[in-house]
């Protein structure tokens, strides 16, 4: 019994260091989930930047990632003017798919999302397709990204279709001993009359101050979203993001 004991313990041991070994090597699980809430001063559509809601909002959003780069996105938009679900804009739930990844040196994502509004859970009625691909590649100075958006409305949405076409920029700065982060994004779209609004050349960005708090929590301080054309107008957010 107490060789059985000790080469059970020994075979345990082995299997142990094996196992931290591969964990080293491996340290990324297979899943990841990433979730984030915020509260905005007003909801404009991320491409356009028109305004869905002039009444602030709190955005959440809930990402499964695979170690292969294939994710599962379920996103909401809540307004805090009215009831739930009463039609407004400002109540919004999204269903996305895509990939994001690295091929030859180029990052690479790609992915469609279901709009759900105005009324919500109305699958097929009134609804929006959005489709994205973006290819960037990362230089010493910046990141550039070439991008393309789509936007297919479903029989009584209300809304025309349309695509945006850009060429845009981005670069993060790290202070603090990478405590703190400036994110900065920069970028030239043209609009084929999307979503109503006019067809032109328009430049839209983002400036934010992160807070990373641990390697699981960030805090956005403030965010803000800017588009600067016919129609400018700019959304601020401030929330929090948790990464597993």
């Amino acid at each position: 019994m107490h060789k059985l004991i000790v080469i059970s313990t020994a075979l345990l041991s082995l299997h142990l260091a094996s196992a931290e070994e591969t964990s080293n090597l491996n340290p990324n699980p297979h899943f990841t989930i990433s979730f984030s809430s915020a509260v905005a001063n007003k909801y404009l559509n991320t491409g356009t930047g028109g305004e869905l809601s002039k009444d602030p909002v709190v955005q959440t959003d809930l990402t499964l990632t695979h170690h292969s780069g294939l994710y599962l996105d379920l996103w909401n938009s809540r307004s805090l003017a009215h009831k739930w679900n009463s039609g407004d804009l400002g109540d919004e739930v999204d269903y996305g798919i895509g990939w994001n990844g690295t091929v030859k040196g180029f990052n690479i994502h790609v992915g469609s999302t279901y709009f759900d509004e105005p009324h919500v859970f109305t699958l097929g009625a009134g609804d929006i397709v959005y489709t994205h691909a973006r290819i960037g590649k990362d230089f010493k100075p910046l990141t550039v990204t070439l991008g393309y958006e789509n936007y297919t409305p479903l029989p009584g949405s209300g809304f025309q279709g349309g695509n945006l076409m850009s060429v845009g920029v981005s670069k993060n700065f790290s202070f603090c001993k990478d405590k703190v982060t400036l994110t900065t994004s920069l970028a030239g779209v043209y609009d084929t009359g999307t979503l109503g609004s006019e067809r032109e050349f328009f430049v839209r960005g983002n400036i934010g101050v992160n807070w990373n708090a641990s390697k699981c929590v960030t805090l956005n301080l403030i965010s803000a979203n800017y588009y600067i054309r016919r129609a400018s107008d700019v959304m601020v957010t401030s929330g929090v993001a948790l990464n597993f």
